[in-house]
């Protein structure tokens, strides 16, 4: 006979490998039906799970708070981690779901505790259902257009450096090296493996290759960019993507880009990029500054090292 120590663990993998199956399976129903990119599955389903593992973890008093809590969390990885695997998921959708996930599993643990630390006879507890309340909510954004917040942005970055419009527009047609050092967010999204570029003439499409690793050495994604110069100005390019299959398009639409030279005293040039695209994750509460704070970044990157790269530049 198994110790009861032994035999309880046993019994919490069962359940953990029944829950893995379990969330498969409403996870698979919700990319059937196009839901995937909805906060049902980055609120509802983190909620859901949260409720059957604080449901399943009874406390057994009323000290052991951080041990169930910290038996919570190990499971919800597991779960999550485990249905990833079943899903052919990727390691850069696990990374981003993370903070969402866990901060759900968190309101409801905290949830959970004052509602049982209440008194029977105070009313003020019932406040707390408002909290469960507000997460189930709000897990229905994005399922339906009307549920939904504003989607189109863009993002602006600036500098000023000492060449002028004419060099930076040479550099511009330059091979581009996109192997350097890049923020420690964008080192988690594989770069380009090859670039096809032409000219710096209006109508040029140039294509970019990218190859995504899933399972950092197995599991390939191969997707590519089609950018074209749709306009080309004495200080000012607009490019647009036509088409996008690289794993980016699975999160967002970036429409494209417009590059601002604005010349300067003493030879200096004040180069503006801006990014526009279009958000599909919801909740925007969550995916709208994550994904601002990263295009932000790319743009960044676009303008130190490729507009701009170091060995052409004076900046001030």
């Amino acid at each position: 006979m198994l110790h009861p120590i032994l035999k309880k663990k046993r019994n919490r993998n069962i359940f953990n490998l029944g829950l893995i199956g379990f969330i498969s399976l409403l996870i698979r129903l919700l990319m059937h039906y196009e839901f995937d990119r909805s906060a049902l599955l980055y609120v509802g389903i983190p909620f859901l799970i949260a409720m059957i593992l604080l449901f399943i973890e009874r406390p057994e008093n009323t000290t052991n708070w951080k041990r169930r809590y910290v038996n919570i969390v190990v499971s919800s990885l597991i779960v999550m981690l485990g249905s990833s695997v079943v899903l052919f998921e990727g390691f850069v959708c696990v990374v981003m779901i993370m903070p969402i996930y866990f901060f759900i599993v968190l309101l409801s643990f905290i949830f959970e505790a004052i509602n049982r630390r209440g008194n029977k006879g105070d009313h003020s507890r019932h406040y707390v259902h408002i909290l469960p309340a507000v997460i189930f909510l709000s897990a229905f954004e994005g399922v339906v257009p009307e549920l939904s917040f504003e989607r189109e942005y863009s993002v602006v970055r600036e500098k000023v450096i000492t060449s002028s419009i004419d060099d930076i527009k040479h550099k511009l047609m330059q091979p581009i090296a996109l192997n350097k050092s890049r923020h420690w967010l964008l080192t988690i999204f594989p770069m380009p493996y090859h670039i096809e570029a032409g000219s710096l003439n209006a109508g040029d499409i140039h294509t970019i290759d990218f190859r995504y690793h899933r399972w950092f050495v197995t599991n390939i994604h191969e997707g590519s960019m089609e950018l074209e110069i749709s306009e080309v100005k004495d200080k000012y390019i607009r490019t647009s993507i036509i088409k996008d299959t690289s794993y980016i398009s699975n999160y967002l639409k970036l429409h494209g880009t417009e590059i601002y030279l604005e010349s300067l005293e003493n030879g200096k040039t004040k180069v503006s990029i801006k990014i526009l695209y279009r958000r599909f994750l919801d909740p925007a509460w969550y995916f709208g500054p994550i994904q601002e704070y990263t295009v932000g970044k790319t743009a960044q990157f676009l303008l130190d090292e490729v507009i701009t790269p170091k060995n052409s530049r004076g900046d001030i």
